[in-house]
């Protein structure tokens, strides 16, 4: 084996981490799209109840805000994948090339730093609700259920803000725009 087949069979396994960051990123978000539809289904369910057979379930209005929480936490990583994320063109259009890379990198770097604090807060919140073995009022939920998303989705958002900035600092970042165009590929 030469050294450069050993150095790019290295850079291989490199990028397999990257590659499961961002399968990782695509199963949170569809975990975040079914619990959007449980949401929903169950929000018709109690307008049913309550309206159409006047016999209101209490556990429904329970339910969808907890389903909330995964739907916006599971979805974060690929958001920032796709550059849905809220950015601004105010500053982009004047700058050059590598000053965009540089404001996308300090993104990335905020992105990561905001990732990693919520993680830290959602586990210390899921923990101290495991502990005291904490439940809704209504459906008797284990919050642990409800709140362990929190960590989990800002895992995935810390981890796929390392995958772009590391993709950004090498020139691989991919080519498609972001829908708002404000990010530099």
């Amino acid at each position: 084996m030469t050294r450069a087949s050993s150095g790019g069979e290295r850079m291989g396994g490199l990028r397999k981490g990257p590659a499961a960051i961002e399968w990782l990123s695509e199963l949170l978000a569809r975990m975040a799209g079914v619990a959007l539809l449980g949401m929903m289904l169950v929000v018709c369910y109690g307008v049913v109840m309550r309206y159409a057979l006047r016999s209101p379930v209490a556990w429904a209005n329970e339910f969808a805000r907890f389903s909330f929480l995964p739907v916006v936490a599971l979805g974060l990583a690929f958001a920032l994948r796709q550059g849905a994320h809220v950015a601004t063109e105010v500053l982009t259009g004047v700058l050059s090339a590598r000053a965009r890379k540089g404001l996308h990198l300090l993104a990335l770097t905020l992105f990561l730093a905001y990732g990693v604090l919520s993680c830290w807060a959602g586990w210390r919140l899921a923990s101290v609700a495991f502990a005291k073995g904490l439940r809704s009022d209504e459906a008797e939920i284990p919050l642990v259920l409800v709140q362990a998303v929190i960590p989990i989705g800002f895992l995935a958002l810390s981890l796929q803000a390392l995958v772009q900035a590391g993709q950004a600092l090498l020139g691989e970042a991919r080519q498609t725009e972001p829908s708002n165009g404000a990010h530099p590929r």
